[in-house]
Order: structure tokens, then sequence, then C-alpha cells
């Protein structure tokens, strides 16, 4: 059908892909909704029901997942996308002691390509499903002009709760406790400005499968961000944790210090396992290893800080939910982080 002058899909939005992504989606979304979740689909604000608390507090976050957007254009791959933020989401409201309940995101593009758009928010939905948390809302935002052909953006909000005697902030640890590091996944979801830059530079393909990679660098930057609901909600039940934080942005270094209540920590970076993905970007890119510690997370994507007397066997119980995990350092009484 011909656009029709002064019309708004003549000023480059549609109302029709707009529609056409929502109907895409929605099976997707709906089946993430328990009795908790209320109302139909397409309300102004999505309404869930908190219930079984006695003295509730709400956590809350949003962040989005950065350039990494850009590798998934390139490889026209876009569900991962989806499990990208929620698992950071979640992660983040994970670190107070909240449980994730209700996740929302935003979609803004300069052209709206349904398909791409569905796929993400079914990915989006998938990863909500696994983690027990409802999808109640969400946009997609088409603003020609803001955004450049192709180009889109994503962001996600969650929303978690607790009883306020649950809430974890740091200020239980003590000097002598033991830090335990939860596997990454590879890159998760920062950092990628500088990993694309180095491929880049050196003149590689997201296609090509350069030492010491086992799958192409596309592949390889596309893998999702890992989530630990489920193992940190079972760990909890059984041994005493008394900080945690996600691994995002500023690596070991920089969130770490937030679960420490103004104590430090010494780490021994030789007693984790790094994943291939950071070599490649080290030698690749000749990055500096302070560099490498201040943007990545290194094969540490989530730590969680416990009793000296209870490490062992917080790591067993974290292998054996099967995320690998190690006692990577310990806690000081001097603030920031220190690599042995």
């Amino acid at each position: 059908m011909p656009e029709e002058r002064g019309s708004y899909e003549s000023a480059g939005v549609s109302i029709e892909r707009g529609g056409r992504a929502v109907d895409l989606m929605r099976s997707a979304v709906e089946r993430t909704h328990g009795p908790e979740v209320i109302g139909a689909p397409g309300g102004f604000a999505g309404l869930y029901a908190l219930a079984g608390m006695r003295d509730p507090v709400l956590a809350s976050t949003i962040d989005g997942i950065g350039t990494k957007v850009l590798v998934a254009r390139e490889m026209g791959r876009y569900d991962s996308l989806g499990a990208d933020i929620v698992n950071h989401c979640a992660n983040d409201v994970l670190a107070t002691g909240a449980r994730p309940l209700f996740f929302l995101d935003y979609v803004g593009t300069g052209r709206l390509d349904p398909e791409a758009v569905a796929a993400l928010v079914r990915g989006a939905a998938g990863a909500c499903r696994e983690l027990g948390i409802a999808v109640i809302g969400g946009e997609t935002a088409e603003m020609p002009g803001l955004y450049g052909e192709g180009d889109f953006d994503v962001v996600g909000v969650c929303t978690g709760a607790c009883e306020r005697g649950d809430v974890i902030a740091g200020e239980d640890a003590r000097p002598g406790d033991a830090v335990i590091g939860l596997a990454s996944s590879g890159l998760h979801t920062n950092g990628y400005t500088l990993a694309r830059k180095v491929v880049e530079d050196a003149g590689l393909s997201y296609d090509d499968t350069p030492e010491p990679l086992d799958r192409t660098v596309g592949e390889t930057y596309l893998v999702p961000h890992r989530a630990y609901v489920r193992e940190i909600r079972a760990l909890r039940e059984d041994v005493t944790v008394r900080g945690m934080a996600h691994v995002t942005g500023g690596g070991l270094a920089g969130n770490l210090p937030r679960a420490l209540g103004g104590l430090g920590a010494e780490l021994d970076p030789g007693s984790w396992t790094e994943p291939d993905v950071f070599r490649l970007i080290r030698t690749l890119g000749d990055v500096p290893e302070a560099e490498m510690r201040r943007v990545f997370n290194l094969g540490v994507g989530f730590c969680v800080v416990v009793p000296p007397e209870e490490a062992e066997r917080a790591v067993d119980m974290l292998r054996s939910s099967g995320c690998e995990a190690w006692r990577i350092g310990t806690v000081s009484e001097v603030p920031g982080v220190r690599f042995a």
C-alpha cells in the first residue's frame, strides 16, 4: 500500500510494523505470566501482586547491553540479546538479596524490523521463564532521525523483592572472609567497544575463528550473559552469604568493593579459569593487564562473600548445581581490590 503524503508512515514510523512486532511476541510474553500478573496484556502499566511477605523491600534496576547490539546486527542474530538484558538485570537485583520477580523491556530503533524485535523479545521471555520472572510490559519505539537505518538500542528493567531482614548490602563482610567467584560465560555485556575495536584493528571478520577460539569471533562475542539466580538462591539456604557482587563494567576491581562494606580484598588471579576470549583480546590488541582487569570480568561473573569455614561447602554446592566456582580471594581490612 503506497504511503500517503502527510502520514506517519511517510515520516518514517509504521504503526503496522509495530503491531506486527507485538503480535509476533505476544504468546512468548504471556507464557511468563503466573497468577501474580493481574489484568489483560496491553494495559497502560503492568500489574503484579506482591503477596506473602511481612516486611517487603523492593529492589529495582535498569540497564542496557551497550555495543553488543552492533555485533548482533552484524551477525543478523537477535534472540541472545533478550537473554543478555534479562540476565544482566536479574543478577543486579539478585546481588541485593532480593528475588527477581518481573521485567520490562525497551527497544528503540530507526526503522522497526518486526521479526528482529520479536526474536529479541522472545529471547527475553525465554530467559524470564527459565528464572521464574514475569514479563509484564515493554515498549518498542520507532524513531527515524534519532536512530539511523539499522540502528537500535535495548534496555531492560527488573524488579524483585525480599524481606527487609534478607537484604544484603555488604555491611556484614569481615576481614578473613572468603571471596567465591562464579564462572562467567564470557564477555557477558561489558567491554564490547574495546572488544570490537581489537577485532576491527586486527582486520578480522566476525566469521573468522582465530586462535585460541574454538568457534567464530561472532559466535564467541554473542554468548549470552549468564544468570546466577537459581544457584545463589539454593546457596543461601545452606551457606551464610555476607556480600554479593555482579561483576559488570569495571571488572572485579570496580564491583567487588560494593559487596564489602568499606573493606577490601586480596585476589589470586591464578585461582580461576579464564575463558579463551579474554586471551584473544589481550593478545590481539596488546591490551595491558591493568586495562583488562578494569574493563572485563575475566571469567568471574558473580562473587559471594562467605565465612572462611563455609567456603569449601559453598564451592561444592555451586559446582554441583552446574556452575563452576572457585575460592578466589580473601576479604582484608585495606579498602580496594589487590591482585596477588
